[in-house]
């Protein structure tokens, strides 16, 4: 692995009739031919580019325009040396 970006999303739970916000956690892995994420792998030639949005004092948005669509991934922490990293791959 060459370098991994934390990622995070919010799953919503009914628990004794209240709602209930979890945050999940996992990472987007960047290696030589591919990135890694909680669902789905792509190889890099068939990621087009990545961009990032921040929208909040706390979290942002990185996007990975693919062959397959644009997929969002929410971040806490900036992901620009992930960036930096994938450019210098691609």
């Amino acid at each position: 692995m060459f370098y991994s970006q934390p990622i995070v999303w919010q799953t919503r739970v009914i628990k004794d009739n209240q709602q209930v916000y979890t945050e999940e956690r996992s990472t987007l892995d960047l290696y030589e031919s591919e990135v890694i994420t909680p669902t789905e792998t792509y190889r890099l030639k068939d990621i087009f580019d990545v961009s990032y949005k921040p929208f909040s004092d706390n979290y942002g948005l990185l996007y990975l325009h693919t062959i397959k669509g644009v997929k969002t991934y929410m971040v806490k922490e900036s992901p620009e040396a992930w960036m930096e990293a994938y450019h210098q791959w691609k």
